[in-house]
């Protein structure tokens, strides 16, 4: 007798990765649509990351990479869509052949969320982009490409201009310094800047008057600069959503299915509300 062939293999790539919800949500769309598939974490901390990852497509059809390796994914993978040759990262690599094509969800994550949070017409919405890393890049092409107003604030002035240079010329850049007065004739923040990870404080600002403030972290990395932020007046917004959107984004690279986003982020925040 055969031996039953093993489910197909996807995982979420990272460091750390202990804390991601990323197999919560996968598993569940993959039951809901009778895959023969399993989601799991592997926390890759290396001096090769991207030999590492390249080799991982011995194993698995797909990963998601998380922070910090998403640069590396781009490096490991033969193929690459457009959307992450501009962005500079990939965060979703779908096997192809005996090698990866990567590509990035992230756009599509955070257009979601945006627009959850800000409305559908973005175009001129004045938008404070806090952090200039990694995590910016899919925000600065997002902006960009929808005709918003952009100013990057950043420790580094000096990056937060190379960002803008690179990616949206016409961005306005400034230090952290400033963004208590740059917050002022802001419509939204974006704080894509790791200041819950670090054990950093959120930068000043001015009275938000309900004006909405969105986190791209979640749980406990979000909840000290959410916490500061309503309490200078601003609506707070965590990262869940543009969480679920890149990760259905991803499922529909890997199978062609359009999963359930709603009933994911509701286990989601049920999920986070327990941890806390």
């Amino acid at each position: 007798m055969k031996n039953s062939p093993e489910p197909a293999r996807y995982a979420v790539v990272g460091d750390p990765v202990a804390h991601s919800l990323s197999p919560l949500i996968h598993n569940a769309w993959m039951v809901e649509a009778g895959l023969d598939a399993h989601y799991e974490r592997v926390h890759l901390k290396s001096e090769t990351v991207a030999a590492d990852i390249r080799d991982m497509a011995r194993a698995y059809s797909g990963i998601n990479v998380t922070l910090p390796h998403k640069i590396a994914a781009l490096e490991a993978s033969a193929n690459s869509s457009p959307e992450a040759r501009v962005v500079g990262a990939a965060n979703t690599l779908v096997r192809a052949g005996d090698g990866w094509t990567a590509h990035n969800t992230d756009v599509a994550g955070f257009e979601i969320a945006m627009r959850a949070v800000a409305g559908e017409e973005l175009q001129n919405l004045r938008v404070l982009l806090i952090g200039a890393g990694g995590a910016a890049r899919a925000v600065v092409v997002s902006l960009n490409r929808a005709g918003a107003q952009l100013t990057i604030a950043n420790r580094s002035a000096v990056n937060a201009a190379a960002l803008a240079n690179e990616l949206a010329p016409q961005a306005v850049t400034a230090g952290l310094s400033e963004v208590d007065a740059l917050s002022a004739s802001a419509d939204i923040i974006v704080n894509s800047a790791s200041l819950g990870h670090a054990g950093a404080s959120l930068p000043l600002l001015a009275p938000g008057k309900g004006r909405p403030f969105l986190d791209l972290s979640y749980g406990k990395a979000a909840a000290a600069t959410l916490q500061a932020a309503a309490s200078a007046g601003w609506a707070p917004h965590d990262g869940l959503t543009m969480l679920v959107g890149q990760a259905a984004a991803a499922f529909h690279l890997w199978f062609g299915v359009a999963p359930d986003q709603a009933r994911a982020l509701a286990a989601c925040r049920a999920a986070v509300a327990a941890r806390t």
